[in-house]
């Protein structure tokens, strides 16, 4: 959307006057909630070996992978994003290079990049077992974050190679595996397990979708950890004509053991079309994750180690300056003639816009619905609307416009200037609408100053049928309805006296 209409002023503003600094205007905040782990109703890696590339997704870029719908990242619109192994996204044609630890600092040519832990990292988990003699069940197992059914599993002695786990008994400590072990008895033997996986998913129904990427079981690259575990998601909002899409970076659980690297340090944040243009975060001064502060550089890094860690649910919170905007406006204006106001409008361009509900509140008062105008959907086309409030009061009246886009959002658009129905010139009687009627009818009247104002009713007899008004009133425009539903059919006449002055007019009742 933001490419198409371009051209207007606004959105060149925001888009295309300084493209490679728009990421530093996302806003940042961050909550506590819940880390809800997906299935994945896509695979995009799982690993398969301990120790081969890529099976063990060590330095993999995957992609790219179809957005299920279109994403406004740095004001301009993507439909497809790269995963790279090491713990972010990217977007623009160019893939990232799988060797790529410091995806926020790096020079390479991709247009933007969400990182959640960037860091050289691997889909394996490793704990500590022991076992005694030939025997498929491996006990005393010291951690079972990353213990997955169905995976490889390598240690140094005893497990024959291509073993995969196939049960495991948190109660009981033990890990069952598809070979026998070799005839030794071992304690304390450090295991494998290649238990990494990238999975997305799409939530939700359109405007209000949700794309999850998610790295499970994960851990820094060394070739014998153990008991660290890695799992967090990068979370797509859909934009809508009245919200920039939001990015959510979301932790799970996020154990560093001490042995055999007591700390280490990852990039999380945003990058921009290069390396000049970021919004980071880093704990290295609060030693806090959630009271983390702006990144100073590019470089800068968030520590995680057994003490420093993300609680899990907790959440950061990026927010673009640049929403799908459904309409852009180009003039909004109102004129008045005696009782009546013409509103007029015009747009520049249109995006799934339904129609137009005008608004109208008088000083002090709630708005109100006064009517609607069709939109034109989709055009790049100026287009003009019209539309007249007519026989108002005397009185001062604001004006506003409510955009509805075709899945219900809406967005308002305010006229600057208050409307003021002044006092009329003359002294009026009109004719009364519908003539002939049955069996209401309304009547108009002007008075231009204040003073005693009588309405009378009067059949062709000279008998008075009805009085309507008989009152002081203050100069203005007035509006009164007459029913006749207990008079017979005929001509009515009614007058109107203010001061020294009489207006007649007939009106015809027919049932």
């Amino acid at each position: 959307m933001k490419k198409l209409i371009s051209f207007f002023l606004t959105v060149l503003f925001l888009c295309s006057l300084n493209l490679s600094a728009q990421i530093a205007s996302y806003t940042f905040n961050d909550s506590i909630g819940t880390y809800n782990e997906i299935a994945g109703q896509n695979i995009i890696a799982s690993a398969t070996h301990t120790s081969q590339d890529p099976g063990n997704l060590n330095d993999v870029t995957y992609g790219p992978f179809a957005l299920p719908f279109i994403f406004t990242f740095n004001c301009l619109d993507y439909t497809s994003y790269f995963v790279n192994s090491n713990g972010f996204i990217t977007f623009g044609p160019t893939a990232p290079g799988i060797s790529n630890y410091g995806p926020l600092s790096s020079g390479e040519a991709y247009e933007g990049a969400i990182s959640a832990f960037g860091l050289d990292m691997i889909g394996v988990f490793g704990t500590t077992i022991d076992f005694s003699g030939v025997t498929n069940t491996l006990t005393d197992v010291r951690n079972f974050e990353g213990v997955v059914v169905g995976r490889h599993i390598t240690a140094a002695t005893g497990i024959p190679a291509n073993t995969f786990i196939t049960a495991f008994d948190i109660g009981l400590g033990t890990i069952t595996i598809s070979n026998n072990t070799t005839d030794i008895i071992v304690n304390d033997l450090v295991i494998q397990i290649a238990s990494g996986s990238i999975v997305s998913s799409t939530e939700g129904i359109t405007p209000n979708r949700v794309h999850t990427i998610q790295f499970k079981d994960f851990r820094q690259y060394i070739i014998i950890g153990t008991d660290d575990n890695f799992n967090f998601q990068i979370k797509l909002f859909e934009p809508t004509l009245t919200r920039s899409g939001a990015i959510h970076i979301v932790y799970g659980n996020m154990d560093k053991n001490t042995i055999p690297v007591a700390a280490i340090d990852g990039q999380v944040g945003l990058r921009g079309f290069d390396n000049s243009d970021w919004n980071n975060r880093t704990n290295t001064f609060s030693l806090d994750w959630d009271a983390s502060s702006a990144g100073a550089t590019n470089a800068s890094i968030s520590t995680l180690s057994s003490t420093l860690f993300p609680v899990s649910g907790l959440t950061y919170i990026w927010d673009g300056p640049c929403g799908i905007l459904p309409v852009e406006m180009s003039s909004f204006i109102s004129t008045v003639n005696r009782r009546d106001v013409t509103l007029n409008w015009t747009t520049a361009s249109e995006t799934n816009n339904s129609h137009f509900e005008i608004e109208r509140s008088a000083a002090n008062s709630e708005w109100t619905n006064i009517g609607s105008v069709r939109g034109n959907g989709t055009t790049l086309s100026a287009m003009n609307y019209t539309y007249t409030d007519r026989s108002l009061n005397t009185g001062i009246y604001n004006y506003r416009l409510k955009q509805i886009d075709l899945n219900g959002s809406f967005e308002y658009f305010n006229l600057n200037n208050e409307v003021n129905i002044g006092v009329p010139s003359a002294f009026e009687l009109s004719q009364n609408y519908p003539n002939p009627f049955n069996p209401s009818t309304t009547i108009n009247y002007d008075l231009p100053m204040d003073g005693l104002a009588v309405l009378r009713i009067f059949d062709v007899s000279g008998r008075e049928v009805s009085t309507l008004v008989n009152e002081i009133q203050t100069a203005g425009y007035y509006t009164v309805n007459f029913n006749g539903s207990n008079l017979s059919s005929g001509i009515y006449i009614y007058t109107l006296t203010a001061g020294d002055q009489t207006i007649t007019k007939k009106m015809l009742l027919v049932k």
